[in-house]
């Protein structure tokens, strides 16, 4: 997989930190910053230090190179339409600072066609379970599952519908400690387990009627929150594993991750509305019930295929439900504070 062609400015300068090479930057410290002015103005800055480079929104303290370009410019620059040094020449940018880095800028930066973002051999979370990211997703799914399997069939303890997804929430929790790190998710299903266990051992009879659709309420929290609260939307703890490290905390990455827990959120959410219909309308409880888990399927065919969509050739569908689809952008605005979570349409 390749980077796409058709970003918008900050896109493409955010995109830039893929392409970069630490082994031609050696021990190079600098700060490259981009005053935008045109249809897509703004001011962004890209920091080279250790090997690494980092995209930033805003001013840097001190910039070591200062680029002042309209943003049609140095997008024709990137899509290899213009010659950098030509356009210099011709005054349609301008340069300040140390400008012998704009002679090392080809070096820093690869040409988009020698970039991939698809995972070197055998990445996967750490651990002698030799199981990709997203086979990890369904085994941190695997309590959830047996808990609203269980829960409602007459005659089954709760031991079996509380105790068992604890037991097994806790092994994967302990694993994923002693391995690698637990998930938003996996935390979360030790903690409502450990405390549906403790409210199950009491006897209460509300908790023996609600509290499968109280799980549904809780996963739908989880998902949800992770947009909020997480260093990354949920889903993309799994699905990161199939990618190169650089691109995880790029937008290119996160947004479309947003979009997968978004869905799973509100999944889980019309769940437990589907849950409390079965209650109220008891003639009609079979149906609903079915319908309720069978919600499950269609949500893993959309994890599945919106992310070869949303990384596929042109990335258009990302770019359209991840940055310009109204009912998303103020989603993710909630948690601008944290950077990734602002929309720029």
């Amino acid at each position: 997989m390749q980077v796409p062609t058709d970003l918008n400015l900050r896109q493409t300068l955010e995109g830039m930190t893929l392409a970069f090479d630490p082994t031609a930057a050696g021990d190079l410290a600098a700060t490259i910053q981009f005053d935008v002015s045109g249809p897509e103005p703004g001011v962004y800055h890209l920091r080279i230090v250790g090997g690494e480079c980092t995209f930033h929104i805003g001013p840097a303290a001190a910039p070591t190179l200062t680029i002042s370009t309209p943003s049609d410019i140095w997008l024709k620059i990137s899509r290899g339409e213009l010659s950098g040094q030509e356009a210099l020449m011709q005054g349609l940018y301008s340069a300040e600072g140390d400008l012998s880095l704009m002679l090392k800028m080809n070096d820093l930066f690869k040409p988009t066609d020698q970039v991939s973002f698809d995972a070197p051999p055998r990445q996967r979370p750490a651990g002698p379970i030799s199981l990709s990211g997203m086979a990890w997703m369904t085994v941190a799914f695997l309590p959830w599952i047996i808990h609203w399997v269980t829960f409602d069939i007459p005659g089954v303890s709760h031991w079996i519908s509380v105790g068992l997804p604890l037991l097994l929430s806790a092994l994967i929790v302990g694993y994923r400690l002693i391995f690698d790190k637990p998930t938003w998710m996996e935390w979360g299903g030790l903690g409502f387990f450990a405390l549906a266990g403790g409210i199950a051992l009491t006897g209460n009879d509300g908790y023996a009627v609600w509290g499968s659709i109280v799980s549904s309420v809780v996963m739908g929290g989880l998902w949800l929150s992770s947009l909020i609260f997480a260093k990354m939307p949920l889903s993309g703890e799994y699905s990161k594993w199939s990618f190169t490290r650089t691109l995880w905390r790029n937008s290119m990455f996160i947004y479309p991750n947003a979009v997968i827990s978004l869905m799973w959120g509100w999944q889980f959410i019309v769940a437990a509305l589907l849950g409390v219909a079965a209650i109220l309308l008891p003639n009609l409880m079979v149906v609903l019930t079915v319908i309720r888990y069978l919600l499950l399927v269609p949500a893993f065919i959309f994890t599945s295929v919106y992310q070869k969509r949303a990384f596929g050739p042109g990335w258009g569908f990302r770019r359209f439900l991840a940055c310009c689809w109204p009912p998303l952008c103020p989603t993710l605005t909630w948690g601008c504070w944290a950077g990734w979570r602002s929309c720029h349409c």
